[in-house]
């Protein structure tokens, strides 16, 4: 009977993967010139076309609409004319469990509004939330959305609102996603 060994390769392979140095922020500074935005996304956390997850499964997403064309007086009533469709996105993905909250709030030194909506992922899951943060910048409007598995929520919500609390907008970004 013959002794097998490790092999040279797999070693290699192995050896490689647990040695990677984290990334610096500027590895992980995300530009989306498309939706004209910046944002950092923290060690451990994925980013896939305007997408970030975290190990633990929340989300943020990033819808960017033009304004230009849009009916004037739902422009004006923003954010009030947008919670139907905030409903919409919530009551499709999730179980929403009641009103939302409503507060002010800042994203890139812009005036927005930030809506929280009780939920669950799945009937049987413990409460969570689904955050959107609503701003208008010029001829845009942008919603931010960030969504939480309760086993997420407690670790995973102060990190997602460092990334809204850090995030910049680009002088001359490209046509809504």
């Amino acid at each position: 009977m013959r002794k097998r060994g490790v092999s040279p390769l797999l070693l290699l392979v192995v050896l490689a993967c647990g040695t990677q140095a984290p990334k610096t922020e500027a590895e992980r500074t995300i530009t989306d010139r498309g939706r004209g935005v910046q944002y950092v996304i923290p060690e451990g956390w994925k980013n896939l076309d305007g997408e970030v997850r975290s190990p633990h499964g929340s989300l943020l997403t990033l819808r960017v609409y033009d304004l230009v064309t849009a009916d004037k007086r739902f422009v004006a009533q923003l954010p009030d004319s947008l919670l139907p469709q905030l409903l919409g996105w919530s009551k499709y993905y999730y179980y929403v469990l009641g009103e939302p909250s409503r507060k002010k709030a800042t994203v890139a030194g812009l005036p927005a509004t930030e809506f929280i909506y009780p939920i669950k992922v799945r009937p049987t899951d413990p409460p969570s939330e689904v955050i959107y943060w609503v701003v208008v910048r010029q001829t845009r409007l942008f919603v931010i959305r960030g969504a939480f598995p309760s086993a997420g929520l407690a670790v995973d919500e102060p990190v997602l609102r460092t990334i809204v609390d850090n995030w910049v907008f680009l002088e001359h970004g490209g046509p809504p996603g």
